[in-house]
């Protein structure tokens, strides 16, 4: 019996219809008197046993036999000594040669006109050594299979690639289960697979696709072979909507590559450079600690000199991996140590983690001898993937914004059981025993609101019920003061959420749901897909595996802003409630006590000013993401001016920046940035800021401000702004402002406007 829909009665009577498709593939064998629930994906070569009944949402890896009520996996087919559809065969069949040519085409970056089967090693420049390694690397990504480092370099044409996927010179990774490239697998539930899988399935969707995503050139100097990485990161990449063009300097040619002015380091002045050295590499101790200078001193050096845009990621070192290095441990910690360190002090350097990625995988999996004798690549398949993806994930933060809210479920995701039907004495929390797992979560929770994440809950229960619980229950860490807004009701999961991105003013996107039912997953899914839907496992104690593995919350590091975050939100409900009581906007205003204060960033609010331009989407002009090193290191003659709010309610923090760039040789000054938190919004903050800005540029003899405007999907309020304050457009989304005939300062804000030290006056307001 297949179900591919189900029917449920709420306890208002109401009818609920949860529908969603089953897959079963190729040779799958489906037991008499089986039971297949809505959901299901059964991969090939699959046995359900006879009875079985499978989950709603299960998803069954190829070759595995699953049996019992719930059905469970019992074996694989491998141990009754069946053949593994993955060896000798590909995909059930011969190897798909117009497959393997766009797998060639990926890896060597050609042309796809010059690739044909006559296409080899003797008639293709780019078919060398290298080209070989990258080869099995793209291999290892879509297919999983590990290439021994001898065989590498047989692999001189599209019969011999062929060959290795036939399984007559490949061994499979059994690490985990193979999942198909399923179109509709999304984003989130891709994060939290296992990362094997995750490649494979990616892989398998972009395979002979055309770029469709920003280009970013990323430029990878190091120490031992690293071209392995290139297939992985320009997957991962494209996951994320980025073409990552990778390319690498010559073996072990850091030094030259950070000192040389017209090198590729210092070509690419819009990308991402990338140094990673070993700590074998540096463990002679002759000679070894000179070397380590050198690599150190070169890198300040390039930073230097750097420009603003540029971003150079310098890896930490990690543990020593070769076999063939004899190195007193303490001395090597010591060396790691002193690495990162010294990079900590260098203003332009972004350190990237290689130390842990290697610690997590471990030492046994991450070495390859063989490899690192015949082709000076040190490190096994699996750790060249997971590098690759750690790289992503680093460079990610830059060009996508972290969650904001957090949306939480109750029964069976903050705690154990049904309140409504166990009561709070029946509920499974506590930190002892299985309730141990709810605990632990709650206080992974608790850590990312601390990171200025907004936790809200969203619950189809009675509101009583669960305000018990949070009030009362002995073992609960999460509390009241910690959740900013709460829908408990029996209305869809869909409907709340809008509500929710609505009270909050956040986009959909900015939305995480933490749900343990699927039904409810996939109905928020198949309503709003903007919504970040995280597959919870279904052992609760893999929930914060799940939050981990996830990269939805990695971002700028929090700052003093992002710790009272909660609090902000609970004030501006008070707002709300204030605003609603109100006879009139302007009377809601003026009873604001609304002071504005704009001048400088101090030394301590880089890491906020930073944050601002990396999260704000709506009320942003150029859209430009900067890091801290980069807003502390502009040119001298630009100009940053913030904006700082309070009220009768709270103090809103920091929650404005302004970037001004003069153009040479006359009285123009160019809105380089301009961006304020969407908190602030609504309340003339940003007309009591461009009020400043102009008079801090009259001070300083400027005429005209021009501000370009950068088309972004969700800030077409700025726009709007710059129209109603007196802005006319010129060309090409350029808008230009007489600073004279600027807005006045709003009526009911009260402003202070700090001293100028460059300006020619300066005037209290």
């Amino acid at each position: 019996m297949i179900s591919a829909h189900t029917m449920s009665v709420r306890q208002d009577g109401a009818q609920v219809f949860v529908s969603a498709p089953v897959t079963i593939h190729s040779r799958a064998t489906i037991g008499g008197e089986a039971r297949i629930s809505l959901g299901c994906v059964i991969g090939e070569d699959v046995i359900v046993e006879a009875g079985a009944v499978v989950a709603p949402f299960t998803r069954i890896p190829r070759g595995e036999v699953w049996g019992g009520n719930p059905a469970r996996f019992q074996r694989t087919r491998d141990s009754e000594g069946c053949a593994s559809p993955r060896t000798g065969e590909l995909e059930g069949a011969t190897a798909d040669r117009a497959e393997l040519r766009r797998l060639v085409i990926d890896a060597l970056k050609l042309p796809p006109e010059i690739v044909n089967d006559e296409l080899t090693s003797q008639n293709c420049l780019a078919w060398d050594s290298l080209g070989q390694l990258a080869i099995a690397a793209a291999l290892h990504d879509r297919y999983g299979a590990t290439i021994g480092p001898r065989d590498i370099f047989h692999l001189r044409s599209i019969d011999d690639i062929a060959e290795v996927i036939a399984g007559r010179r490949r061994s499979i990774a059994d690490a985990a289960p193979n999942v198909e490239a399923d179109e509709t697998l999304d984003d989130d539930a891709l994060l939290v697979l296992d990362r094997q899988e995750a490649t494979r399935t990616l892989a398998a969707r972009f395979q002979g696709q055309p770029p469709a995503g920003l280009r970013i050139r990323v430029v990878i100097a190091a120490t031992f072979t690293a071209e392995p990485l290139a297939t992985t990161i320009a997957i991962w990449g494209r996951a994320f909507g980025l073409e990552l063009d990778c390319r690498f300097a010559g073996y072990d040619q850091v030094v030259q590559t950070l000192l040389d002015e017209a090198g590729p380091f210092a070509a690419n002045r819009e990308g991402i450079n990338v140094v990673l050295a070993r700590s074998e590499d540096f463990a002679s101790s002759a000679t070894g600690e000179t070397r380590m200078d050198q690599v150190l001193d070169a890198v300040a050096r390039f930073t230097s000199r750097q420009q603003a845009g540029a971003q150079l990621l310098v890896g930490t070192l990690p543990s020593v991996v070769s076999a063939a290095t004899l190195a007193n441990r303490n001395h090597i910690e010591a060396l790691r140590h002193r690495w990162r360190t010294r990079l900590g002090t260098m203003p332009g350097v972004e350190l990237f983690d290689f130390g842990q990625v290697v610690d997590r995988l471990g030492i046994q999996v991450a070495r390859s001898s063989e490899a690192e004798v015949l082709t000076r690549a040190p490190y096994s398949p699996r750790l060249y993937q997971e590098l690759g993806i750690e790289l992503v994930r680093q460079i990610r933060v830059r060009h996508r914004s972290p969650a904001k809210v957090i949306a939480l479920d109750c029964d069976d995701t903050l705690w154990g059981g049904i309140v409504g039907e166990v009561g709070l004495e029946g509920i499974v929390l506590g930190v002892d025993g299985p309730g141990r797992a709810f605990h632990l979560f709650q206080r992974y929770l608790k850590s990312l609101k601390e990171r200025g994440l907004i936790l809200a809950v969203v619950s189809r229960n009675e509101h009583r019920d669960v305000a018990d619980v949070f009030e009362n229950h002995p073992e609960m860490v999460l509390r009241p003061d910690d959740i900013v807004a709460w829908r408990v009701n029996w209305n869809h999961k869909s409907q709340n959420l809008r509500e929710l991105a609505d009270e909050l003013n956040v986009g959909l996107d900015g939305i995480v749901l933490l749900d343990d039912d699927p039904a409810t997953r996939a109905e928020v899914k198949a309503r709003l897909p903007d919504v970040h839907v995280i597959p919870l496992p279904a052992d609760p104690a893999r929930y914060c595996e799940a939050l981990e593995r996830s990269w939805l919350f990695d971002g700028a590091s929090p700052t003093s802003v992002d710790a009272a975050r909660t609090r902000m939100m609970q004030e501006e409900s008070r707002r709300r409630d204030d605003r609603s009581a109100a006879a009139s906007l302007e009377d809601y205003l003026s009873g604001l006590e609304l002071r504005v204060e704009i001048g400088l960033p101090s030394e301590s609010e880089w890491p906020r000013v930073a944050q601002l331009t990396e999260r704000t989407n709506q009320f942003n002009l150029s859209l430009k993401r900067r890091t801290v090193t980069e807003l502390e290191t502009l040119p001298a003659q630009m100009l940053v001016l913030v904006v700082r709010a309070k009220d009768r309610f709270g103090d809103y923090g920091l929650v404005g920046l302004a970037i001004l760039n003069p153009v040479e040789q006359s009285h123009t000054w160019e809105l380089d940035t301009l961006a304020l938190s969407c908190r602030a919004l609504g309340r003339a903050i940003e007309d009591a800021f461009l009020h400043g800005i102009a008079v801090t540029l009259m001070q300083r003899e400027a005429k005209v401000l021009l501000a370009p405007y950068v088309t972004g999907p969700r800030n077409s309020q700025i726009k709007e702004f710059l129209a109603r304050s007196g802005f006319e457009q010129t060309e090409r989304e350029v808008w230009s402002l007489s600073v004279a005939n600027s807005p006045p300062r709003p009526a009911h804000v009260k402003f202070d406007l700090l001293p100028d030290p460059k300006a020619s006056d300066y005037e209290q307001v």
